[in-house]
């Protein structure tokens, strides 16, 4: 039997529907929860999700106008078949997920890996710049304002009290960069009043930066193998991050 051919009215509207989109999201306080505590910051987590529409229309989704909770979209993907990479991407992530498409990036090199992941096994995938909505930008600010304060109040004399005094203050990635000996290390405020301390080096090896640093961790897979990037810390207490940074310092190591 031979298939009827469909109207051309649907076909135009076939060609027409808006291609699903692959997301990250990243939530956060606002400024208003700021009011109440100043060094409040939500927890490292994230949300893998899709939309039918652009991105910025489920940001405002997500968003709420009465939500005090603000959900900044990091990431967004479209020409790729959304549905199922979404799906795989919650099955390769399970055992971190905390509740439906919220996951817990305690290493926060999620976004990385996932974007390491699409270039590698979906290149057919575009990527959306999203802008943002002005309660996002403002809540950014917020939290960026207040990690920076954090930097100078309490990272600074600590770094000094080691002797550290040459070092750039990283506004737009809420840290610090400096140099100890054979290394370029960046501390960078994170949730909860925590730090991750990220180490590079030239010439030192990611195994001679496990044993010059204590506490620190091999950098994920996802990582380019020609990157100086050898080792981190991640998501810890600014006196585990200072112990380690005396013990890279002490006699003992790689004079």
């Amino acid at each position: 039997m031979e298939r009827a051919t469909p109207p051309l009215s649907n076909l135009k509207l076939r060609k027409h529907m808006p291609q699903n989109t692959l997301y990250l999201a990243e939530p956060m306080f606002s400024e208003k929860l700021q009011r109440f505590e100043s060094d409040t910051v939500f927890p490292p987590i994230k949300k893998i999700g899709i939309t039918s529409g652009m991105p910025q229309r489920r940001e405002k989704e997500l968003l709420g106008t009465m939500s005090p909770v603000k959900v900044k979209i990091v990431k967004a993907w479209t020409h790729l078949a959304a549905r199922e990479v979404e799906s795989m991407l919650h099955n390769i992530l399970d055992n971190t997920r905390l509740d439906g498409e919220y996951f817990w990036d305690g290493n926060e090199n999620l976004v990385d890996a996932v974007t390491s992941f699409i270039e590698k096994y979906h290149p057919e995938a575009t990527e959306i710049t999203v802008q943002e909505d002005a309660d996002v930008q403002a809540a950014t600010q917020a939290v960026n304002a207040n990690s920076e304060k954090r930097i100078y109040s309490e990272v600074l004399p600590r770094l000094e009290e080691l002797g550290i005094t040459e070092y750039h203050v990283t506004k737009g990635e809420r840290g610090v960069r400096f140099s100890v000996k054979d290394y370029r290390l960046h501390i960078g405020a994170r949730t909860g009043g925590r730090y991750t301390l990220t180490i590079w080096s030239n010439n030192r090896t990611s195994e001679e930066a496990l044993e010059d640093f204590r506490y620190s961790q091999e950098i994920s897979s996802t990582g380019s193998e020609d990157s100086p990037r050898r080792a981190r810390i991640p998501v810890s207490s600014l006196d585990t991050i200072i112990e380690s940074l005396k013990n890279c310092l002490s006699p003992s190591h790689i004079d």
